[in-house]
């Protein structure tokens, strides 16, 4: 048996998505994916011309060089927690952790916790941060496993709001136009 690594998206919005990562080991060796969650294939991801990325409307269908997620909130779970643990960062060179995790918990930023931004896009001394989300482990054994439930806040100059859905709606408001 090799390594399993899964990839689930729970919720996917103009706001927000939540998405489950899982990686099960053999002993074979550890997990680094620099692409473990790929920011412009998520829902509304604009390309260069502003128009959702994944549809027939796309101008271009060229991805922007960067999109803006943050870390709202992780559930984690790593099996043999005393020894090994699991890296989420951020893609850049050189990669910038977002969070180091290990055991069972909830890192949450409703609560007395902040929303992580993404310090590699922040960082001038980084290149090619594109808004991607890796993963990387350490010490995980035969038998050994982790999950990962991680809810991510999206930037409006990266990702439609519903504007491309309704737009009358979408402007509807004191300074919309009304119908």
């Amino acid at each position: 048996m090799a390594n399993a690594f899964t990839y689930q998206v729970i919720k996917d919005t103009t706001e927000k998505a939540v998405i489950k990562l899982t990686g099960k080991f053999d002993g074979s060796g550890q997990e680094d994916n620099a692409h473990r969650i790929q920011a412009n294939t998520l829902y509304g991801a604009l390309d260069a011309n502003g128009v959702p990325l994944h549809t027939a409307a796309s101008l271009s269908n060229t991805a922007l060089d960067y999109y803006g997620l943050s870390i709202f909130r992780v559930w984690y779970d790593c099996v043999n927690p005393s020894a090994a643990d699991v890296d989420i960062y951020w893609n850049a060179n050189p990669t910038e952790t977002a969070l180091l995790v290990s055991g069972t918990y909830e890192y949450d930023g409703a609560a007395n916790w902040v929303t992580i931004p993404n310090s590699a896009k922040a960082n001038n001394m980084v290149t090619s941060c594109n808004g991607d989300i890796g993963v990387r482990t350490r010490g995980m054994a035969a038998n050994n496993s982790y999950t990962l439930i991680i809810e991510l806040r999206k930037d409006n100059s990266t990702y439609q709001r519903g504007q491309f859905n309704d737009p009358g709606a979408f402007n509807y408001g004191p300074y919309g136009v009304r119908p």
